[in-house]
């Protein structure tokens, strides 16, 4: 397509759509998120190029990354695809061409950041109040309280319950906001969908949750208390995990280099997956790290990759394994949009 025009368009090359973002920070703005939307209804991939010096917020690369968007660095006359510093002429070349380009050295990392995603599933009433599941992610993983929320960022509304679930009932069914707090040092995506038996609510974020030199079982510990508290504080959690990666206090990332990947630290599975599971937590406490949370009836499993002999992605991999793991998928799915 051609015809496509929105006041951040650069040029469109072939399928994509192009803006430039010339600051120091890709934010994610009013003007970017209708950018995103705009293009992506039009049928166009949005790429964002910034300069080689500019970092990305939390929420920008999370909503670019939901519109299957790319990020792009400008060098001069060349396109760079910052993570493996492949470059060429175009956009539409980038995939095929591979020229060395200078750029400059990267920052070093600050401290460990926990990536945080946890979904609890609330009844149909009138009554459900939303939010409290950003209060405890802050509270338990972050040691911190979410300050401002809003459509976009900066989030400009002083954090409230009340006005929040007003909020997020006149968007339904798919109500999204961002949230920050403690200073800045957590930065997350909260998200209230309407399903057949009530409401999901899913919470992503991103905080400090120690020094680069902490040991595994210090990080882990921390995280298994933080979901326990979620398992404990929420009648029906469904799924949660902390994962952990070298990065800032303030959860952006520069726009160029490979990231390293995130490592996993502990999931929540929620009871009705467990009942779906069949778990056997005593087996399960033999081979892993693991432990019962919430309803006493039917609990949430909470397990930790604590083991320091062990890598964590084969800990992970492992207890997958025992459940199977497309019946672990599975069975996350149905829990989350069942009666």
């Amino acid at each position: 397509m051609t015809d496509f025009d929105h006041p951040l368009l650069d040029f469109i090359d072939g399928p994509f759509a192009c803006t430039e973002a010339r600051g120091l920070t890709a934010s994610f703005n009013e003007p970017l998120a209708d950018f995103l939307l705009s293009a992506r209804t039009a049928g166009l991939t949005p790429v964002v190029i910034t300069r080689p010096d500019a970092w990305w917020t939390f929420a920008a690369r999370y909503y670019l990354d939901l519109f299957g968007g790319w990020s792009l660095v400008r060098a001069g006359d060349l396109f760079v695809d910052p993570v493996g510093a492949k470059t060429a002429n175009t956009v539409s070349e980038l995939l095929e061409t591979r020229v060395h380009a200078e750029l400059p050295s990267q920052e070093a990392p600050e401290l460990l950041q926990a990536v945080l995603s946890v979904s609890i599933h609330h009844s149909a009433s009138e009554h459900t109040i939303l939010g409290r599941l950003v209060d405890a992610v802050g509270r338990e993983l972050g040691d911190s309280t979410p300050a401002a929320w809003g459509a976009h960022e900066p989030a400009t509304l002083a954090w409230d319950l009340v006005s929040f679930t007003t909020h997020a009932r006149s968007q339904m069914p798919d109500a999204r906001a961002f949230v920050t707090g403690g200073g800045g040092a957590l930065q997350g995506v909260h998200r209230a969908e309407r399903t057949n038996a009530g409401v999901l609510e899913t919470f992503t974020a991103v905080m400090p949750i120690a020094s680069l030199g902490a040991s595994t079982e210090t990080i882990a510990d921390r995280a298994t208390r933080a979901l326990t508290a979620i398992a404990v504080a929420f009648s029906m959690p469904l799924f949660g995990s902390v994962t952990v990666v070298p990065g800032w206090r303030d959860g952006r990332v520069p726009a160029f280099g490979a990231q390293p990947p995130a490592v996993p630290v502990a999931v929540l599975i929620g009871p009705r997956a467990v009942r779906a599971l069949g778990v056997n937590l005593h087996e399960l406490a033999e081979r892993f790290d693991v432990s019962e949370a919430g309803r006493r009836r039917i609990p949430s499993l909470i397990a930790a990759f604590s083991n320091p002999d062990v890598p964590p992605w084969r800990q992970a991999d492992e207890l997958a394994r025992v459940f199977g793991t497309d019946a672990l998928a599975r069975a996350v799915e149905a829990s989350g949009g069942g009666a």
